[in-house]
């Protein structure tokens, strides 16, 4: 995400044009590391500067703690990433072996968001929170983004129904 407003078609009064504002040219950006438990809804997200291994590794560790896989070797979870090349990091391989089996990376197929039930709820951040809208500060946006993944968290079976396709294909 970055400071530059998602743009997409809105209802304006005949003959007005809506204006919305913009950064320039090199706005500052930030990443949405975001996972989403496609049975309990329960979704994690850390924010990162990058778009690299650490954020990754950020999120993987967020997992680790949120599902207590050090205390709970029974625990086992898929992780399903795109094939961003932070997720062939040797760093992120080392880490998901040291969970000895607990996280599993599986790669999904190449230049297919639509395989990705985490795309869904980064759709729907985009509608509720950036789209024709101009964050004059990061610091406001990583707050709205906070805000909206904090709504998600309140209510899962909302994102149930934001993933509700992937939850069709598990119950099956």
């Amino acid at each position: 995400m970055s400071l530059f407003p998602t743009l997409t078609r809105c209802w304006t009064r005949i003959g007005q044009q809506r204006v919305i504002r913009t950064p320039g040219v090199h706005a500052p950006k930030c990443w949405d590391w975001g996972a989403v438990d496609i049975v309990s809804g329960r979704t994690l997200h850390r924010l990162h500067p990058r778009r690299n291994k650490v954020g990754l590794r950020r999120l993987l560790a967020a997992i680790s703690r949120a599902y207590e896989l050090t205390t709970r070797p029974q625990r086992k979870g898929i992780v399903f990433v795109d094939n961003d090349k932070a997720h062939y990091a040797r760093s992120v391989r080392r880490l998901v072996d040291k969970f000895q089996g607990q996280i599993k990376l599986e790669y999904l197929a190449p230049y297919a968001p639509e395989l990705n039930p985490q795309e869904d709820i980064w759709q729907h951040m985009r509608r509720k929170v950036t789209h024709n809208y101009y964050f004059e500060h990061m610091e406001r946006l990583v707050a709205a983004v906070d805000a909206f993944h904090d709504e998600l968290q309140a209510h899962p079976q909302q994102v149930l129904q934001l993933i509700s396709k992937w939850t069709h294909f598990i119950a099956a």
